[in-house]
């Protein structure tokens, strides 16, 4: 039998890879169409073939910078469990990271999908934690009202907030991926107090991917009025923190005390 071929994705597998994309990860539909669509100017994908059957897909996104270097995020590795053992996740990692490349990333990242994954991608794309995060788990209660932010408003309050702090910057294709994700769950982009959120529900929790404010000490009350405003009785939030868990692994070491709170995971 022939070697599976990997190969760059086309526009006409946008259906087979949604189907793909649902028999692994269980995702909305509209969240993975919408991704597809969006995905010439969020970056590239590849997808390993066999018989004219697609038997997965991985993804480098790389409208994302660091200071002015592009970074590639490799995303959505997905592979169809009856294909699995066959070494087709490792070479669609690899082909996704060389792809970034050539796409012009000058530094590759994933985030794991749990922590044992991260020597495996250590030994496939030679990436390592880079970044760390603790979580806290918050009752939820009345606070500052939300307003729905667009995804330009979003990144020029982000900006302004994070000032000369070192971080991840998602351009404006990744900015959009993120309203619309956070949306397709019960959530959205919000200015809240003088904060700005990335937020989505999950089993009645409302789950933080980003919050930021002027003072650390007020993110915990935005954070529980975040999760009322959605109906949710717990927030999840989570915070930077060298000492946390890992969230981020790098094939370089990013700066000290860096932010990278919106990856698409």
């Amino acid at each position: 039998m022939a070697e599976p071929i990997i190969r760059q994705v086309r526009r006409e597998d946008a259906p087979a890879l949604a189907a793909l994309w649902h028999a692994v990860f269980g995702d909305p539909e509209e969240l993975s169409r919408g991704f597809l669509e969006a995905l010439p100017s969020l970056g590239g994908g590849v997808c390993a073939e066999e018989g004219g059957k697609l038997l997965g897909a991985a993804y480098a996104v790389t409208d994302y910078f660091l200071n002015e270097e592009r970074l590639a995020y490799l995303y959505a590795v997905a592979v169809l469990p009856e294909a699995r053992g066959r070494g087709l996740g490792a070479a669609l990692s690899r082909e996704a990271a060389a792809l970034g490349r050539r796409l012009g990333a000058e530094l590759v990242c994933t985030c794991p999908a749990e922590p044992g994954l991260y020597p495996w991608y250590e030994g496939i794309i030679g990436v390592r934690p880079a970044l760390r995060r603790r979580e806290e788990e918050l009752a939820c209660r009345p606070g500052p009202a939300l307003r729905p932010l667009s995804p330009e408003e979003y990144g020029a309050r982000r900006e302004a907030l994070l000032g000369d702090t070192p971080h991840v910057r998602p351009g404006e294709a990744a900015l959009r991926r993120e309203k619309d994700n956070c949306r397709s769950c019960g959530g959205d982009l919000v200015a809240v107090g003088e904060g700005i959120a990335a937020v989505y529900c999950e089993e009645g929790v409302a789950v933080l991917r980003e919050l930021l404010a002027p003072r650390e000490a007020e993110r915990p009350a935005l954070a529980a009025a975040v999760g009322a405003a959605l109906g949710a009785e717990r927030a999840l939030l989570y915070t930077p923190d060298p000492a946390g868990e890992p969230c981020m692994a790098a094939d370089r070491p990013l700066p000290a005390g860096c932010v990278w709170g919106l990856a698409l995971d």
